[in-house]
């Protein structure tokens, strides 16, 4: 071989390792190296932050001021389920008395006025009936008719056993004896019914002096609700002369919804209010709910008792009452105060920074449950601990508005 053709090959070598190295070195710099890898991982967390950026709203110390911003720790109460049911308030029935007269006859007293307190036994009509003076009449002659006959029966006795008369005139006069007791008796029954009391049979067997007028007496101690007697009014058995009520345990009737009934319990304590005193609230406790459910207004009907000792309650009067429930579990809350609204969704405002120059406050959605006692629970988007607005959170929501569209302006 010649050395030009040595010469030759050697170039051609050569050239061939170049052209190999060529390709390696593109090879390599067509891949990513780590580096440039962590810079597009750093630009990523930079727009998350910034995107977090622009839900913080940041107020100097004067602004905070001004704006009477508080801020408070989000904690764990004890919230109560309370119902707050409207209704009406009503007499006691059970302490609710209708008073007529059992006789006929004609009124020749009234004691009684519209509104006056009462006591039980106390008088309240005189009326005059020809009709119990007939039946006393007939009880003083039965009364006479059987002490006669009572006399004559004892008598006979004696002279059986001295052998003076026979059995056969014993039995008679014992026969007459027995109808006359009958007759007594069912005289005394008669009185009975006509509205007189033991006493008073009592008193006229003893005075042997019928009397027609008798009294209508008040059967319980209250107050007169309705009056319908007046001086030489004719009455009759079925007619109301007075009614009477106890005012002081009066009775509160309001219609529970359907979606309440799990927290409503007989003797459950529940506070009363009325238009009329509306600083002010009267005891009462449930007692008595309803089997059934109204199937057009799906509601079932609760009865309060109330308690009323100094009158101010007035059957009639609009009230609401407050159904006080057992303590539930205590449940992260925030103050109706510290929520907010933007369209459908509850926000608040959380204090992530606090320096000399000012606050910074995040914006931040969170689920809310029913509102209890003025507080919501928090069922997610919060922690225990974390600071929350509850006062000046408008002032808050409108400064993250405005700058909202202060940014949909600059884009």
């Amino acid at each position: 071989m010649s050395a030009r053709g040595g010469a030759g090959i050697i170039v051609a070598v050569l050239l061939g390792l170049l052209f190999s190295c060529s390709e390696k070195q593109a090879e390599k710099g067509s891949r990513v190296p780590p580096e440039m890898n962590v810079l597009h991982q750093e630009e990523k967390h930079s727009k998350e932050e910034h995107a977090a950026e622009e839900e913080m709203i940041f107020l100097d110390r004067e602004s905070l001021q001004r704006a009477g911003i508080e801020v408070e720790e989000a904690m764990r109460r004890p919230l109560k389920q309370e119902p707050q049911l409207s209704g009406a308030i009503q007499a006691n029935e059970d302490r609710l008395a209708h008073v007529g007269s059992r006789i006929p006859g004609r009124v020749v007293d009234v004691a009684a006025g519209l509104g006056d307190r009462v006591e039980k036994g106390s008088r309240l009509v005189l009326i005059d009936s020809p009709e119990l003076g007939q039946a006393q009449s007939s009880y003083l002659t039965a009364k006479a008719k059987r002490l006669v006959s009572e006399k004559g029966y004892e008598r006979a006795r004696t002279l059986v056993e001295q052998k003076v008369i026979g059995t056969g005139e014993l039995q008679r006069r014992e026969g007459e004896y027995l109808s006359a007791r009958a007759e007594f008796e069912a005289a005394e029954s008669r009185l009975r019914l006509l509205g007189m009391t033991k006493e008073e049979v009592f008193s006229l067997g003893t005075e042997n002096a019928a009397r027609s007028e008798a009294p209508i007496l008040a059967p319980l101690s209250g107050t007169i609700i309705e009056r319908h007697a007046t001086v030489g009014e004719l009455v009759e058995p079925v007619k109301t002369l007075f009614t009477i009520a106890d005012l002081s345990l009066l009775w509160g009737i309001a219609d529970v919804p359907e979606r309440d009934l799990a927290q409503m319990k007989k003797g459950a304590a529940a506070a009363v209010s009325v238009s009329a005193y509306p600083e002010e609230r009267f005891k009462g406790k449930v007692s008595y709910l309803a089997d059934t459910i109204d199937p057009a207004t799906r509601t079932l009907k609760v009865r309060i008792e109330i308690e009323n000792p100094r009158g101010k309650l007035k059957p009639q009067m609009f009230a609401t009452f407050r159904i006080l429930t057992e303590e539930a579990e205590p449940a992260l809350a925030l103050p109706a105060s510290a929520v907010q609204r933007e369209g459908a969704q509850s926000i608040v405002f959380v204090e992530r920074e606090t320096t000399e120059k000012g606050s910074r406050f995040e914006k931040r959605p969170v689920s809310l449950g029913a509102e209890v006692q003025g507080f919501y629970p928090a069922l997610s988007g919060l922690q225990p601990g974390e600071r929350v607005v509850t006062k000046g959170a408008f002032v808050l929501k409108s400064e993250a508005d405005k700058e909202g569209m202060e940014e949909g302006h600059a884009h």
